[in-house]
């Protein structure tokens, strides 16, 4: 916290406008993939849109990214890679890890699904004017910064406990 600057003082509010935010979105975004026509799921459009940032990643790096557990990911991608959207391939240092990668088969959905993200993103920022909607990306962003560096001191905190006890 900088000097001088007054730190905010979260109520109950904060956490449970946090959780019927996200509960809205997931509830809007089912309702627009279905509207959407392609058959995607909203656990599948997760998995889409992290290949998507980075294709090509691990079961189990794809099951910490989509903060799923490994066996229902891996049914999940299962039925994915029946129906031709993703593929696994064995990783070429490591030939027991596979890679999961987005198909050509994406290149069809692509312009539907985000059709469906922008349909519903209208409706959660109506009335929202530009400044606005930058100033809720900046919070969110420093947010998202805040739990990071949280995140991070934690995970040296306990390999530094795991270290000393060796």
């Amino acid at each position: 916290m900088s000097a001088g600057k007054a730190k905010a003082s979260p109520d109950q509010d904060f956490g449970w406008l946090h959780r019927d935010v996200y509960r809205l979105f997931q509830r809007a975004w089912d309702r627009h993939l279905q509207a959407s026509g392609t058959g995607i799921t909203v656990p599948q459009s997760r998995i889409l849109a992290e290949l998507r940032r980075c294709d090509g990643l691990t079961q189990t790096e794809l099951a910490d990214h989509v903060m799923m557990e490994k066996a229902p990911l891996g049914r999940i991608i299962d039925r994915m890679e029946e129906i031709g959207l993703v593929t696994r391939r064995p990783d070429p240092a490591d030939r027991r890890v596979r890679r999961v990668y987005l198909t050509d088969a994406i290149d069809r959905l692509y312009d539907p699904l985000w059709g469906a993200a922008f349909a519903m993103f209208d409706v959660a920022l109506d009335g929202f004017t530009p400044e606005e909607y930058r100033t809720l990306l900046t919070l969110l962003q420093r947010i998202k910064e805040n739990l990071e560096a949280a995140e991070a001191g934690q995970a040296a905190a306990t390999n530094g406990r795991q270290a000393a006890a060796i």
